[in-house]
């Protein structure tokens, strides 16, 4: 049980409506933090004790800076926040990613972690190239806390909170997949990395 003179951990989460996110949630209050969902609709999540909601988008940097002013952390889920026709859209990535950079620091709030899938990170050519340059040129400047977070492998199903109750198996693989993210978070053992999260621990 946590001490009572231990203030709570203020999590804020972009990407909640989605399995992942679900997961997330769930862990996240089961540590007892005080969590904020930031949703474009703020009737799509179902009420829980600890859980707050917000209107709010991860591509504006002024929305971000509303949104997220006196947490102590966020996790942005990029790929269950935007949709599915648009994940593919690096330019709404890119985008996304430099508005949560700017609106966090002028939020003051210093611990960023984003879960995608990155692998374009690692593309040296095309049109994106210049793009990606100037984004891990900003990721380095950025006096944020950050860690970019390799995303797991989904469920075909969309999962909801009330599916972690009795989980199956895709769901206890993403619960696995929300404590190790979370315990990144507190532990701070991979600020400025790229990693991903495996069974056997982050790497």
């Amino acid at each position: 049980m946590k001490n009572l003179e231990t203030p709570a951990t203020k999590l804020a989460v972009y990407g909640a409506r989605g399995s992942l996110g679900s997961a997330v949630l769930v862990e996240a209050l089961h540590r007892q933090f005080e969590v904020t969902a930031i949703v474009d609709e703020l009737n799509a999540l179902q009420a829980r004790p600890g859980l707050r909601t917000k209107g709010g988008t991860p591509a504006d940097a002024i929305e971000v800076n509303r949104a997220v002013a006196g947490m102590d952390a966020v996790v942005c889920l990029l790929g269950e926040e935007l949709p599915g026709d648009a994940r593919d859209d690096f330019q709404l990535v890119f985008k996304t990613l430099l508005a949560l950079l700017d609106g966090l620091e002028v939020a003051g709030v210093k611990r960023l972690l984003v879960v995608d899938d990155f692998a374009w990170l690692d593309e040296g050519g095309g049109s994106a190239a210049a793009p990606v340059r100037h984004l891990r040129e900003r990721l380095i400047a950025s006096p944020l806390a950050w860690t970019l977070v390799e995303t797991p492998v989904r469920p075909n199903e969309t999962l909801g909170p009330d599916d972690f109750l009795q989980p199956s198996e895709a769901a206890q693989a993403l619960r696995r997949f929300a404590a190790g993210l979370l315990d990144e978070m507190n532990l701070a053992l991979h600020v400025r990395e790229r990693v991903r999260i495996a069974e056997q621990g982050v790497r």
